[in-house]
């Protein structure tokens, strides 16, 4: 899916305007001073004014005469609840004040001591759930909408249309539930990048409406189960079942966190505008519901979970040499990423989804243009060790992986079980993180030397894997120093042709000199290598230029990889 470059520079716009960090309050010079002098003019003139009902609270020393600060010296900074008889008090010889009129005085004396019910709190739409609009979310906006526009926004009949797809009937779909699930060839771009992002829509139907983590995925899922099952004519896909399920979860969590950071409910005019138009970039679907719902107008309290009490936003741009895995030519690049951690990266004792997580997203300058995203959301952390200088717990996150570049494709959704380790070395703020991981991996993805799907472009095999992981880190008054990552999954292919299996390797060691508070130059070093063992039967693959059967032995890459680049941190 080509993005332009453009359109990720008016997103980080919109994001740096979207954010105020300090909440919006009004000057003292934009309310006008009423006095009592004031007050009766007003309601002696209005038409109704024995129907005014008025309450004096914590009356302000400076702003009335001797007099009258005498008779409500001892009430002060308390409601009046008290039936006042005698307001010859309220009369003062000083010019600024006024006596009371006489329906004034009628007004005040017989209702100061009921006082204006309180108005009903106002209900957040997303504190209570909302199946109905939940559900119409998920069926319109997520599956009607884009089937529709699929099937009438296409010239079907035009050559190069490929499969006609959303051609669907009775017949397609009885087909699709009595032959069950299968593997697709869409590209690699389709199945691991584009189905998360539909992903994050189903799972923004149930977020959006004040269904919870947990429940919310069970909207990305059973949205993905929907559209494999009638909404093509092809075959379902549990390659696409769960990417969109999993990795929809992950990536839409982010985005509703974001979009609600962004969002802020207590500003007004074009501060309020812009928020509601960056908190609707991360999140479309909740912008719709806010919409319908008047909130994008309606002035309440923000969420107590709104700001995390940690954010790091920064950018980086810089260069890289790595190697292509098909012609062995070094290539060079210009390589920008944003990195966003969310919430205290080390807290070891976690229970609510996402409230900390890690996300990367990189851009190059050369095909594709969206070379990796990561993402690690913490799921549940509990404390086993809380020393005054070590402490250690176990975690569980949930990871998306997409790394499409020269050198290596690979894709996954994974739950990954961490040892976490903090160390404070001294008392300047320097520590020392470690963490252990083993890597369930439900669906897997890379690259397959020999096979090519003729009709939909797929070249890589899909199935489950198993890894490990291993990392530390120097960090320093918010910046990481040293920071070395290592990661292995092995891949059993389940995707037909499953004649293979596929060990993925990758790591980096990064180096970091902070110029100033806010920026740092880096240094990384690198590889990517994928170890590939094929089992293909003799004359299953045939060499298209020949017409004869080719030969199928294992294969092995590895390249390495160097980066200098310049980091600044926005937030």
């Amino acid at each position: 899916m080509p993005i332009k470059k453009t359109t990720l520079l008016i997103l980080f716009v919109l994001f740096f305007a979207g954010v105020n960090f300090s909440p919006g309050q009004e000057t003292a010079g934009s309310k006008e001073v009423l006095t009592l002098k004031k007050l009766s003019e007003k309601i002696s003139y209005a038409e109704n004014g024995d129907k005014i009902k008025l309450t004096l609270n914590s009356i302000t020393r400076e702003r009335y005469s001797s007099s009258v600060i005498k008779s409500f010296s001892n009430k002060s900074n308390k409601a009046l609840s008290k039936k006042y008889d005698d307001f010859g008090d309220l009369t003062s010889k000083d010019n600024n004040l006024l006596t009371l009129s006489p329906k004034s005085k009628y007004s005040l004396k017989n209702v100061i001591s009921n006082p204006l019910p309180t108005p009903e709190k106002y209900v957040p739409w997303e504190s209570t759930k909302h199946f109905g609009w939940a559900v119409f979310d998920e069926l319109f906006f997520n599956i009607a909408f884009p089937w529709a526009l699929a099937r009438f926004g296409r010239d079907w009949d035009s050559p190069g249309q490929g499969e006609r797809w959303p051609f669907i009937g009775w017949q397609s779909i009885w087909s699709n539930l009595n032959n069950g699930w299968n593997y697709d060839g869409d590209n690699f771009q389709t199945n691991y990048f584009a189905h998360p992002f539909g992903g994050s829509l189903f799972f923004n139907s149930g977020r959006s409406n004040g269904y919870n983590f947990w429940e919310s995925g069970a909207f990305a899922l059973a949205g993905s189960f929907i559209w494999e099952h009638f909404m093509e004519t092809n075959q379902p896909a549990i390659n696409d079942w769960v990417n969109t399920g999993l990795n929809g979860a992950a990536f839409g969590e982010i985005l509703y966190r974001l979009s609600t950071m962004v969002t802020d409910n207590t500003a007004r005019g074009s501060h309020r505008v812009w928020t509601e138009i960056a908190g609707g970039l991360f999140n479309p679907v909740r912008l719709f519901q806010r919409l319908v719902t008047g909130e994008v107008s309606r002035v309440f309290p923000n969420p107590e979970w709104r700001k995390p009490d940690y954010f790091n936003l920064n950018l980086d741009a810089g260069t890289q040499v790595f190697t292509n895995d098909s012609s062995d030519v070094k290539e060079l690049e210009g390589m920008f990423e944003m990195n966003i951690v969310y919430g205290t990266p080390f807290e070891h004792k976690r229970t609510t989804p996402f409230s900390h997580f890690a996300f990367n997203f990189g851009i190059g300058t050369t095909s594709p243009t969206v070379q990796n995203m990561h993402a690690i959301g913490s799921l549940v952390s509990f404390q086993i060790s809380d020393k005054k200088t070590a402490k250690h717990s176990l975690e569980t996150t949930l990871n998306y992986d997409y790394i499409n570049n020269v050198a290596l494709i690979y894709g996954n959704a994974a739950f990954v079980e961490k040892l976490n380790s903090e160390y404070i070395l001294n008392n300047k703020d320097l520590r020392l993180r470690t963490n252990l991981g083993l890597r369930i991996i439900p669906m897997a993805a890379t690259s397959d030397d020999y096979f090519l799907d003729s009709t939909d472009g797929r070249n890589y095999d899909m199935g489950q894997a198993l890894g490990a992981s291993a990392g530390f880190g120097l960090y320093k008054d918010g910046w990481s120093i040293l920071e070395v990552a290592y990661a292995m999954d092995y891949l059993w292919t389940q995707s037909e042709p499953a004649f293979s299996e596929h060990l993925v390797q990758w790591g980096e060691a990064r180096f970091q000199l902070p110029l100033k508070e806010y920026f740092v130059f880096g240094l990384s070093f690198g590889f990517y290598k994928r170890n590939s063992y094929y089992h293909y039967p003799d004359g299953f693959i045939i060499d298209p230029n020949t017409g004869q059967p080719k030969a199928t032995p294992d294969v092995g890459f590895q390249s390495p990889l160097i980066r200098a680049y310049f980091k600044t941190r926005i937030f």
